[in-house]
């Protein structure tokens, strides 16, 4: 089947997990690595990427690479362990987006501030972006969050903090989101069904998994630098989007560069188009 494609209304975007550099293989370091990554980003046309486990010198690294995009984000530790201070940034093609507004909070009962919530190890963050697409003048809200890997309660908390957060936007500004990121979580895990399901109360807020356009399974979006792909294992990656949006293609983006990946992570790449809003004049808007 066909799909029409409005001039201005294609996005593309990209939940990346890049992987901090630790660990004593030198095939995987980060200087081995940085170059496939920026190559991929910038090889696949996405004008909106969302990034987890960026330290400081990997995003000095990516800006450096990237030249034409903008990073925007900051420390789940606000500065002060600079050399181990992860972001979850999200990162813009200027050519067609420009910020209009961004901040990051916390996934804790204290967003506002540094903070962890229940059992979790670190601190985790979500990065929040308003931005605009330069050739319609469209609005986006964009989120970009890592959950814990250990504790399930945070991840649950997790989502519903960013839902709560979706939901007061709506009450006053509602436009269309995007919710991308490194979830650690399975499909049928609380934190994933809570979107999924719209298991929530919040009902101004809907959002589809992009997964739902695919007609096979999905795989392992983890490989563990790897690179195996179980058609029997389930995705930690993912993107959500409001029904403004509707999803053209799906890609796991599984390349490698002499047996070199750039992260442990496959990219998750969507290629999205707003819809057309519902005229004032129809009936059906007005119900």
């Amino acid at each position: 089947m066909s799909v029409s494609m409005t001039e201005g209304s294609i996005i593309k975007v990209i939940s990346f997990n890049l992987r901090r550099d630790f660990g004593p293989s030198r095939k995987n370091r980060w200087e081995v690595r940085r170059g496939i990554a920026a190559d991929i980003i910038r090889e696949s046309g996405a004008a909106i990427i969302g990034v987890q486990e960026l330290l400081p010198r990997m995003r000095r690294d990516i800006r450096q690479a990237l030249s034409g995009y903008s990073i925007f984000g900051q420390g789940r530790l606000m500065g002060k362990k600079p050399k181990n201070d992860e972001h979850s940034d999200i990162i813009l093609k200027n050519e067609e987006v420009e910020i209009t507004e961004v901040r990051t909070f916390w996934l804790s009962k204290n967003p506002d501030t540094v903070s962890r919530a229940y059992f979790s190890v670190f601190p985790r963050i979500c990065t929040v972006a308003e931005v605009k697409l330069k050739k319609t003048g469209q609005r986006i809200r964009v989120f970009n969050a890592h959950f814990d890997h250990i504790c399930w309660l945070a991840r649950t908390l997790s989502v519903r903090l960013i839902l709560n957060t979706i939901n007061e936007y709506n009450q006053t500004d509602p436009l269309p989101t995007i919710v991308m990121g490194d979830f650690n979580a399975h499909p049928n895990s609380a934190a994933v069904r809570i979107i999924r399901e719209q298991l929530h109360d919040y009902r101004n807020v809907h959002l589809q998994d992009v997964y739902n356009a695919l007609d096979q399974m999905v795989g392992n979006t983890y490989h563990g630098l790897k690179g195996k792909i179980n058609p029997h294992s389930s995705p930690i990656d993912y993107i959500f989007v409001s029904d403004d949006f509707e999803v053209i293609d799906v890609c796991i983006d599984t390349e490698s560069r002499d047996g070199v990946y750039p992260s442990d992570h496959y990219p998750v790449m969507a290629t999205l188009r707003l819809k057309e809003p519902p005229s004032q004049e129809d009936p059906a808007a007005a119900c």
